[in-house]
C-alpha cells in the first residue's frame, strides 16, 4: 500500500507518520487472520484424529481450544456435541443439542434424544436420596420418551421401543412389559439378549417363571450369558420346581470362574466379583432348598474373608433366620444396614427377625425404613403381605369325626361315635402387642346310647412383647351336664432362641374325659411344659399335666416327643417321630377310663410329598405310620398301630385347608378298638 501527500514543511510529516500506522496496521491483522484460521484448522483436524482413535477427552479439550478462541465456529459446536455423546455424556450432549438444533440433522438429533432417554433410565436403577422417588429419574425418562414417540413420523424406532422395556421394567410395570413383549413377537421381531434379559426378570416379577427360563434359555444358547444371567436361570428354575438343575447351573459357573484375578505386573490380584455373586447365590438357592447347614458354612467362609460386606452379612442372617436363629439373624442383618444403610434386604430381614421374636413395634419402624427406599420393590410388597397376614385377623376352624368299634358291651373312653368342633377368631394386633379373641367349641360323643356334649362359647385375650406371651380365655358351658364358667390362663417364656417354656391352668377344663362328664364330673387342668428346637432339623417337647377331677381323682402324666427331619428338599421330607408317656392316678373305682398305672412309647416317620407349589399356593400328601407299645397296671402290654393320610392346600398367604384319615387299634383295659377319624382344618391369618 503507498499513500503519497503532496507539500511539504513540518505541516506534511505528521499525515505520513499516519498513514505508515495505518498501512501497517492491515497488513498485520490479514497476516494475523490467516494465522488464527489455520490454527483453528489445525486444532479440529488433530481432534478429528483424536476422536478416530478414541480419545474422546483429548479431541473434547482440542473443541474447547477452538471455541475459546472462536466461540461461534459452528463446526467445533458440532463436533463436540457429537463426541460428547460418543463418549457416553448423553445428559450434556442433549443439553448442548437443544441449545443449537439447526446444526444437526434428524438422525442425529434422534439418536441424542434416544441417548438422553436411555441415560435417565441408567440414573433410575442408581439408589436414590431417602427425600427423592427411587423412581424419579425412571419416570423422567418415560415422559421425555413419550414426548419424543409423539413427535414421531411413523412406526417408533426399535431402539425406542427397547428402551421403553427397560423403563418400564424399572418402574415396576412389568406387566406392561410382558404386553409389550408380546406384540413384538407377533410382529416377528428378533429381540437381543439384553432385551430378553429385561423381559425375563418381569416374567418373575409377576410370577411366571418358566416363561422367564425359556428367556434366558435363549440368551445361554446364544452364547451371551454373563453371571448375572446364569444367576436369573437358576431362580427362574427354583421358582418352576426345576431346582436341582439351578444348583447345577451355579455349580458349573461357578467352577469356571476364578476367585482372584490378575492384572498384567499387578502386585496383587483382585477379587474376582462375578465368582462372589455365584457362590452367593449358590449358597442362597442351598438355603432354599432345605440344605441349610450347607448354606451356612459356604457363607460363613465367605463372611471370615470380607466381613464388612453388606450383603453377605444380610444373606447370612436370612440362613440364621431359616434355621430358627431369630437373635443371631438380627445381630447381623442390624451389622448389614448399618454397612450399607440402602441395602433393603437388611431391613426387610431385620423386619423378620422382630417379628419372629414378638418385636412388632420395632419390626414396624424397620418396615418403614424399607418402604422408604424401595416402596414399588416386589421383596418390600411381600413383606408388607406377609405383615398383614402376620397382624391381621386370626381365623381357626376345625372340625373332628372319630368312630370307635369296641369289643360288644365295653364302653370307649372316647365313645362310640365322637365329634369335636372348634372355632376361633382373633383380631388384628392392638398397639402392637393386643388381639381380642371370640371363641367356640362343642365336643359330644354316644356313651351305652346317651349322647354326652360339652359346648361353650367365649372370649379371649393375648399379650405377646418379646419373651413374654400371655394368654386367657373365659367360657361357658351351655350343655345339660354343667352350666360351669371356666377359665384358662396360659404363660409363655422364651428363654432364648432354641429354648421355650410355658404353663398352663384351666378351670373346668376342655381336656378332661367326656366319659366323665356323662357322670357330672369335670376336671381341672395344670401343666407345664418346654420346648428345645436347636435348629430346622429337629426339635423336643417335654410336658408334665395334672388332672383335677371334681370327684377327688388326680391323673399326673409326663410326657417326651421329638422329631428328627431326615430328607428336606422342594420335592418332599420325611421325618423320624418319637414318644413316651408315663402316668397314674389316685382313685381306680371311677366311672371312667383311669388307668392306676401306664406308659407307652411310639416311633413312626413322616413322609410330606409336597405335590405341587406356586409360590404361596401349594398342594402337600403326608402319609404317616408309626407303631409303639403301649402298657396298663393290669393288662400288660400291647402293640399299637398307626395310620395316617392328610391332604394340606396353601391357597394364599396364611390361608391353609387340611384334611385327612386316620386309623390306629388302641388297647383300654386290655380291651383292642379299631378307631377311624376324620380331620379337617382351616386357617386364615397367622
Amino acid at each position: 500500500m503507498e499513500i503519497t501527500l503532496q507539500g511539504g514543511g513540518s505541516f506534511a510529516r505528521p499525515f505520513r507518520l499516519a498513514a505508515l500506522v495505518i498501512g501497517l496496521t492491515f497488513f498485520t491483522t490479514d497476516a494475523t487472520i490467516a494465522n488464527d484460521q489455520q490454527r483453528l484448522a489445525d486444532l479440529l483436524e488433530q481432534a478429528t484424529v483424536e476422536r478416530q482413535k478414541h480419545q474422546w477427552r483429548s479431541a473434547l479439550g482440542l473443541y474447547e481450544r477452538v471455541l475459546r478462541l472462536e466461540p461461534a465456529n459452528d463446526t467445533a459446536y458440532r463436533e463436540r456435541t457429537i463426541t460428547l455423546s460418543l463418549q457416553g455424556s448423553a445428559g450434556l450432549a442433549w443439553r448442548y443439542y437443544q441449545q443449537r438444533p439447526d446444526l444437526f440433522n434428524a438422525d442425529e438429533a434422534s439418536g441424542f434424544e434416544q441417548d438422553y432417554i436411555a441415560r435417565l433410565a441408567v440414573w433410575g436403577t442408581l439408589p436414590s436420596l431417602p427425600s427423592q422417588p427411587s423412581n424419579d429419574d425412571m419416570l423422567r425418562a418415560l415422559t421425555a420418551q413419550d414426548k419424543f414417540l409423539t413427535l414421531q413420523d411413523g412406526e417408533a424406532p426399535l431402539r425406542q421401543r427397547f428402551d421403553r422395556l427397560y423403563i418400564l421394567n424399572g418402574l415396576q410395570r412389568h406387566q406392561a412389559v410382558v404386553d409389550d413383549y408380546q406384540i413384538l413377537v407377533s410382529e416377528g421381531v428378533d429381540l437381543p439378549p439384553y432385551v430378553l434379559r429385561t423381559i425375563a426378570d418381569s416374567f418373575l416379577a409377576i410370577q411366571k417363571p418358566r416363561e422367564a427360563s425359556v428367556l434366558m434359555e435363549q440368551i445361554a444358547e446364544a452364547g451371551a450369558a454373563g453371571a448375572n444371567d446364569h444367576m436369573t436361570r437358576a431362580y427362574a428354575y427354583l421358582e418352576s420346581g426345576r431346582w436341582q438343575e439351578a444348583i447345577e447351573i451355579l455349580e458349573i459357573e461357578a467352577e469356571l470362574q476364578r476367585a482372584w484375578l490378575w492384572e498384567d505386573n499387578a502386585a496383587q490380584p483382585h477379587a474376582n466379583w462375578n465368582r462372589y455373586f455365584l457362590d452367593s447365590t449358590l449358597a442362597m438357592i442351598r438355603g432354599y432348598t432345605g440344605d441349610q447347614p450347607g448354606a451356612q458354612e459356604a457363607l460363613e467362609t465367605m463372611e471370615s474373608i470380607a466381613p464388612r460386606n453388606a450383603g453377605l452379612q444380610a444373606n447370612l442372617g436370612s440362613v440364621y433366620l431359616q434355621r430358627g436363629w431369630e437373635e443371631q439373624a438380627l445381630t447381623r442383618f442390624q451389622v448389614a444396614t448399618r454397612f450399607d444403610p440402602r441395602l433393603v434386604d437388611g431391613w426387610i430381614g431385620q423386619v423378620d427377625a422382630l417379628a419372629n421374636q414378638q418385636r412388632l413395634g420395632d419390626a414396624r419402624v424397620a418396615m418403614e425404613q424399607a418402604v422408604l427406599l424401595a416402596p414399588d420393590s416386589p421383596r418390600v410388597e411381600k413383606m408388607q403381605q406377609n405383615w398383614k397376614t402376620r397382624t391381621g385377623w386370626s381365623v381357626n376352624a376345625s372340625t373332628f369325626a372319630g368312630r370307635s368299634e369296641a369289643p360288644s358291651g365295653v364302653d370307649s373312653p372316647t365313645g362310640f361315635d365322637e365329634h369335636r368342633h372348634q372355632f376361633s377368631a382373633w383380631s388384628p394386633v392392638l398397639e402392637d402387642r393386643w388381639r381380642l379373641g371370640v371363641m367356640g367349641s362343642e365336643h359330644f360323643s354316644e356313651f351305652r346310647g346317651e349322647r354326652v356334649h360339652d359346648t361353650r362359647g367365649g372370649v379371649g385375650l393375648r399379650y405377646a412383647y418379646d419373651r413374654l406371651s400371655l394368654e386367657t380365655q373365659l367360657e361357658r358351658s351351655v350343655d345339660d351336664f354343667s352350666r360351669n364358667t371356666s377359665l384358662m390362663t396360659e404363660l409363655g417364656w422364651r428363654i432364648n432362641e432354641t429354648m421355650d417354656a410355658k404353663a398352663r391352668y384351666a378351670t373346668y377344663s376342655r381336656e378332661g374325659s367326656l366319659q366323665a362328664r356323662a357322670s357330672g364330673i369335670t376336671a381341672d387342668q395344670a401343666l407345664v411344659g418346654f420346648g428345645w428346637s436347636p435348629n430346622e432339623r429337629r426339635s423336643y417337647q417335654t410336658t408334665i399335666t395334672q388332672m383335677d377331677y371334681s370327684d377327688g381323682n388326680h391323673q399326673e402324666s409326663l410326657s417326651l416327643s421329638g422329631w428328627q427331619r431326615l430328607i428336606d428338599n422342594p420335592d418332599e421330607s420325611l421325618s423320624l417321630n418319637i414318644g413316651l408317656y408315663t402316668g397314674q392316678a389316685s382313685d381306680s373305682d371311677v366311672p371312667y377310663f383311669n388307668p392306676e398305672a401306664s406308659a407307652s412309647w411310639e416311633l413312626g416317620t413322616l413322609w410330606e410329598k409336597r405335590t405341587w407349589r406356586h409360590y404361596e399356593q401349594s398342594f402337600t400328601q403326608d402319609f404317616g405310620a408309626s407303631i409303639g407299645q403301649s402298657w396298663q397296671q393290669g393288662f400288660g402290654t400291647s402293640w399299637i398301630p398307626n395310620l395316617s393320610y392328610y391332604h394340606r392346600w396353601a391357597i394364599g398367604n396364611g390361608r391353609d385347608l387340611s384334611y385327612g384319615l386316620s386309623w390306629s387299634r388302641p388297647v383300654y383295659d386290655g380291651n383292642r378298638e379299631t378307631q377311624l377319624s376324620l380331620d379337617i382344618g382351616i386357617t386364615w391369618g397367622e
